[in-house]
C-alpha cells in the first residue's frame, strides 16, 4: 500500500485524477476498457472535473456508483447529478457506459438486487482502489 499525504483538498484531487488516468490507459492496454466505481462528495466532484480534462479513450470507460441518495433525477442532493455536472457533461461518455443505481425505482429492495446483477454483469472485476479523505486533518489519498 502507498499512502501519500497532500496538502489540501484541490492536491488530492489533481493527484487522484492522475493515478485514475493511468489506471485506465492501463486497464484499457490490458483488457480493452477500464470501469470506475465513483462515490458522492466533493473531493470526487473536483476530481472527476481535473479527469475530464484529461485526453482519455473515454469510449472504453465505464462508470457505476456505490453510493447515492434517494431523490428525484436531477436533484441537487443526486451523487448522479454532480457525477454529470462535474465529469459526464464534459466528456464522450455515453448513456450507455453509465451505470446508476436505480434510486427512482418504486421497489427500492428489487432495485437493489438488479443493480447487483448489472456490476455483477460487466466484464473483469474491480482491481484497484483509490481512497481519498480530507477533513480538519491534513488531506491523504491512499493509491493502491
Amino acid at each position: 500500500m502507498k499512502i501519500e499525504i497532500l496538502a489540501d483538498s484541490g492536491s488530492v484531487a489533481e493527484r487522484a485524477a492522475a493515478v485514475i488516468a493511468d489506471h485506465v490507459w492501463e486497464a484499457i492496454a490490458a483488457r480493452g476498457r477500464f470501469v470506475m466505481a465513483v462515490s458522492g462528495g466533493q473531493t470526487p466532484w473536483v476530481m472527476l472535473c481535473r479527469l475530464a480534462a484529461r485526453q482519455i479513450p473515454w469510449r472504453a470507460v465505464h462508470i457505476v456508483q456505490v453510493d447515492e441518495r434517494v431523490a428525484p433525477a436531477g436533484h441537487v442532493d443526486r451523487n448522479l447529478t454532480h457525477l454529470h455536472e462535474s465529469l459526464l457533461a464534459h466528456t464522450p461518455v455515453s448513456a450507455g457506459q453509465i451505470h446508476p443505481m436505480p434510486v427512482e425505482a418504486g421497489d427500492l429492495e428489487t432495485a437493489a438486487a438488479e443493480y447487483a446483477g448489472t456490476l455483477g454483469g460487466l466484464p473483469g472485476r474491480f482491481r484497484s482502489s483509490i481512497w481519498c479523505i480530507s477533513g480538519p486533518v491534513p488531506t491523504a489519498t491512499r493509491l493502491r
